[in-house]
This record gives structure tokens, C-alpha cells and sequence, in this order.
């Protein structure tokens, strides 16, 4: 898979900036960051992006209706959470980074899926 528009789904603005700061310096096209479930919804339907990295929870909201799209459009999905152990269960078996995410966490999982 060669990711060329990934979403960021982050409601904490510090954490969806660093994000996009370090894909972007590493040539990937940026959707958002998306901060909640609507916006969210429609970058996925009007942009399609190639991967997502989406927060679990997106203020008083759960990120689920954007994992179930997801899915839908059978795109990968890399879960980010400051808790490293224990995610909910909604997030099933996808990939998981511990906030903050650091460059090297960041490309390793976007080698991996690209393999």
C-alpha cells in the first residue's frame, strides 16, 4: 500500500499537529486533523484517504463510527492512545501508538503497512 493522503483523527490539537508536522515533512498529503466524529465522517467520504491514525476518543465521543467506516472502505486504520495497554474493545486487533507519537513509531508503522 503506498499511503499518499492519511487522516489524522486527533481531538487533542498538541497531538494532531505533531502528527501531521511529521507526516507532512515526510511527504504524505494530510487530511486534518480531524477533532470529532463529523468531521471526521466527511473527509472519509469526500477525500478517501489510504490510512487513518485516529485518537479512541474524539471528546465526549468514541472514535467506533469512524473504525466501522473505516472498514467499510477497507482502509487501514493505525490506533493512537495514551494508554499503552488495554484499548477499548471496539478497537479490535488494527495497530496501536502510544501519545505521543514520536518520527521513528511513526514511520515504522506506515513501513509495516506498506509491506
Amino acid at each position: 500500500m503506498a499511503a499518499s493522503k492519511i487522516l489524522v483523527v486527533e481531538d487533542e490539537e498538541h497531538h494532531g499537529q505533531q502528527l501531521k508536522s511529521f507526516l507532512e515533512a515526510a511527504g504524505y498529503r494530510v487530511l486534518g486533523p480531524a477533532p470529532n466524529c463529523s468531521a471526521t465522517l466527511e473527509l472519509i467520504w469526500h477525500q478517501r484517504p489510504d490510512l487513518a491514525f485516529v485518537g479512541t476518543h474524539l471528546g465526549s465521543d468514541t472514535c467506533e463510527a469512524v473504525l466501522d467506516e473505516r472498514d467499510l472502505q477497507d482502509v487501514p486504520v493505525i490506533i493512537t492512545s495514551t494508554n499503552d495497554v488495554g484499548l477499548p474493545h471496539f478497537c479490535g486487533e488494527r495497530s496501536h501508538l502510544t501519545k505521543p507519537v514520536g518520527r521513528p513509531a511513526l514511520d515504522a508503522a506506515i513501513h509495516q503497512l506498506s509491506a
